[in-house]
């Protein structure tokens, strides 16, 4: 998601409209998902990077005489060190962390992107959607309608389905449900990722506005996150692939249910 360059996909937006976004989106978060290795082995690298900087420039200082600035590149390294063996004894926490909140903004964005395409592309879809809101808020009978327009339908669209579903509030799968069956997209995926899914999107929320502290709330609506109420859960590595499991799993149902929907 915070990549300087857009992903080169194999499917063509115009002709592939249907599958750009969610391929674009699933893109993002398996390369956010991957991320976290590459940053781990260089974090490893710098354990003992401060020992190895003093011993280098003890080295040059017997070749070339005292370094001026030695202190303070020793200091530095070390510092570096200490933060490593700090991430390390943490079990990369922060660094999933950063990878977390990278993986859901892909994938809030893909799902928002995908209806945004079948809005502009689908007058059926557009005209059914277009009903959920004010007589006149965005009018069929202009349609197609600009990008700006299309996006801003499939943004509140989710507000929308999040009332419309019991439980909305909590149950994350069930408004991604509610919102393409809409659209006559169903989807379904298991209860263990549906649970996941829910529970990473609490997590997000509680990271985003709370700076990581769980809530006394949190916890009725979440039993798991009881633990850590009044501090930050650790994000471990084996709750952080159950997220990425959740996120993948709904997007392959979309998948699966835009193929099938086509199939009617």
């Amino acid at each position: 998601m915070t990549s300087l360059r857009k992903p080169q996909l194999g499917t063509d937006p115009n002709k592939g409209w249907k599958f750009y976004s969610l391929h674009l989106a699933s893109t993002y978060i398996v390369n956010e998902f991957f991320l976290v290795s590459n940053y781990k082995e260089c974090i490893n690298h710098s354990l003992n990077f401060g020992a190895h900087k003093k011993r280098d420039l003890e080295i040059l200082e017997k070749i070339n005489g005292p370094y001026k600035y030695k202190k303070q590149i020793i200091a530095g390294a070390e510092e570096l060190s200490a933060w490593a063996k700090k991430m390390d004894e943490e079990e990369y926490h922060e660094l999933y962390i950063h990878s977390f909140i990278g993986m859901w903004s892909s994938f809030e964005a893909g799902i928002v992107n995908i209806l945004t395409d079948f809005i502009k592309n689908d007058n059926e879809v557009a005209n059914e959607l277009s009903k959920k809101f004010k007589a006149g808020r965005f009018d069929i009978e202009k349609w197609p309608w600009e990008h700006e327009v299309c996006l801003s339908l499939a943004q509140r669209v989710e507000s929308k389905a999040k009332s419309a579903t019991e439980n909305g509030g909590i149950d994350f799968f069930a408004r991604l449900q509610t919102t393409f069956s809409w659209i006559n997209i169903n989807i379904n995926i298991t209860e263990e990722n549906k649970l996941y899914l829910s529970e990473a999107n609490r997590v997000r929320n509680i990271l985003l506005h709370r700076y990581g502290e769980v809530s006394e709330k949190d916890a009725r609506d979440f039993p798991v996150l009881k633990p850590w109420v009044g501090t930050v859960m650790p994000l471990t590595k084996d709750r952080f692939t159950n997220y990425y499991n959740g996120i993948t799993q709904t997007l392959i149902a979309v998948m699966k249910g835009i193929v099938n929907s086509s199939k009617t």
